[in-house]
């Protein structure tokens, strides 16, 4: 089912997507969407999938698959439709598409997605360790879009971000990222914090490796400098770098505050996408509290720096 509200005609070279399945989580990521959509000036996708469940399939051979699946299907588009039209009276600027499609969630919102749009979907509703990662709909977002994708976990701040914070490590993936969340902080017309971690993994047993040291800080610190020239020649907001020492994930969770948004990189389909499993990206989106958004960079580049063997990666993944 598709519903185009027949009193917008804008035509809009982008927009953004987010997937809705009546959770907590996902009402704040609709909302959050929808509060994106303002500012971008494009119109807002809602996608509600529904699924026939093995069990609710077995037990309804006497009654009717079709008949359990259109019991499921309109349930979903009676949610997807009082939640549209909450947002219609609180975003009347935005026009809204909403669809009810079968079949898996990530398949759906990422059909007809293109690199200029944005993603958006609620955390897992699983707990525990890698929580976020036995959610298949956001993994599978985070490696197949072209697009960014952001994650919205707990309530998040539904205006402006306080700050825009973005992790760099002198990557391709981090260069894009550091371009998307400069534009975003232009967007909202607030500051802008570029984050490096680094740390010198040998013990300081002699005068030779203090001077190591000495010298992994200054790289880092020149590659920071080099981020804050690239983001200050982009956009017009204050641009603030902040060099830390520590691994990559804990850089980022000690700098970022509430009502921040938090900008990561990622190789997407890349050729690391099977060490996914303790990256950066995972272990960021797994801990912290507000929505994070994750740029793909281009996994057919084969020019990447191999930063992201080592803890001093913040985009990598």
């Amino acid at each position: 089912m598709s519903q185009q509200d027949a009193d917008h005609g804008v035509v809009a070279k982008s927009k953004v997507v987010v997937g809705y399945n009546g959770s907590d989580s996902s009402s704040e990521a609709v909302r959050w969407a929808a509060s994106q959509a303002m500012v971008r000036h494009v119109p807002l996708r809602i996608v509600s999938c529904f699924e026939l469940p093995v069990g609710v399939a077995e037990a309804s051979l006497g009654w009717g698959v079709g008949t359990a699946y259109d019991a499921i299907r309109d349930a979903a588009a009676e949610s997807l439709a009082t939640i549209a039209a909450t947002l219609r009276e609180q975003f009347p600027s935005v026009a809204f598409t909403s669809d009810v499609p079968p079949g898996p969630a990530a398949t759906a919102l990422l059909a007809g997605v293109s690199e200029d749009d944005l993603v958006v979907v609620g955390s897992s509703s699983h707990h525990g360790a890698a929580a976020f990662w036995l959610g298949t709909t956001p993994r599978q977002l985070v490696h197949n879009s072209p697009a960014p994708v952001a994650v919205v976990r707990g309530p998040a701040s539904s205006g402006r971000p306080d700050r825009v914070v973005v992790g760099v490590d002198g990557s391709v993936a981090a260069d894009l990222a550091v371009e998307w969340a400069a534009d975003e902080a232009d967007r909202h017309r607030v500051e802008l914090v570029l984050v490096h971690g680094w740390a010198y993994p040998y013990s300081l047993a002699s005068s030779d490796s203090t001077r190591a040291r000495e010298i992994t800080q200054v790289d880092a610190d020149t590659t920071l400098v080099r981020a804050v020239n690239a983001a200050r020649e982009r956009c017009g907001s204050t641009v603030t770098g902040v060099l830390v020492e520590g691994t990559a994930v804990s850089a980022l969770l000690d700098t970022v505050r509430d009502g921040d948004l938090l900008v990561v990189g990622s190789r997407g389909r890349g050729p690391l996408r099977a060490r996914l499993f303790g990256s950066t990206v995972n272990s960021v989106l797994e801990s912290c509290a507000v929505p994070v958004v994750v740029v793909r960079g281009d996994p057919s580049n084969g020019n990447e720096s191999s930063a992201d063997d080592a803890e001093t990666s913040l985009a990598s993944s």
